[in-house]
């Protein structure tokens, strides 16, 4: 269980590759336009190598400003997708229990999207920041949240 990172010297030319992409679909009709048809495979193209990520996909970010900035979109990334790893309940505790303190939304998000993939659970935000959807208290404490989705956990594999 490592803690994301992202090589810095990388996020203004990725910040850069992502904005151009952004305005490009944003100003043009991307199936019809000869310029966007040209210009968006290669920014595509720049973005895998860059990153290391070879799914990535140029058209996730068409109007990311709608829900968060150039450089927490960028930093998100750069951050290579969470891998299934066998974690204890206590890790998955501890994750849980900082899941709000983390130091960026993207810190924040890969750790949402790394307890989706080892936990299995597809609605696992809904327990995070809508606990009474799940059937605990609106007002409910992480540790209280850590539980319901351990407790979850358990009862999934009895």
């Amino acid at each position: 269980m490592n803690k994301p990172s992202i090589d810095e010297t990388k996020l203004p030319k990725v910040m850069d590759i992502i904005d151009k992409a952004a305005s490009l679909m944003e100003e043009k009709e991307c199936g019809n336009d000869r310029e966007a048809m040209q210009k968006l495979p290669e920014l595509q193209k720049e973005l895998a190598d860059i990153t290391g990520n070879p799914s990535i996909k140029i058209t996730d970010f068409k109007r990311y400003w709608g829900y968060t900035s150039l450089e927490e979109i960028s930093k998100k990334a750069l951050m290579l997708p969470p891998v299934k790893e066998n974690l204890t309940d206590a890790q998955i505790r501890e994750i849980i229990l900082n899941i709000l303190s983390y130091d960026s939304e993207s810190e924040m998000d890969y750790w949402i999207e790394y307890l989706t993939v080892n936990t299995g659970l597809p609605d696992l935000t809904d327990y995070i920041f809508y606990p009474d959807m799940k059937g605990l208290d609106g007002n409910a404490s992480l540790e209280e949240i850590a539980d319901k989705i351990i407790s979850e956990l358990q009862s999934t594999y009895i």
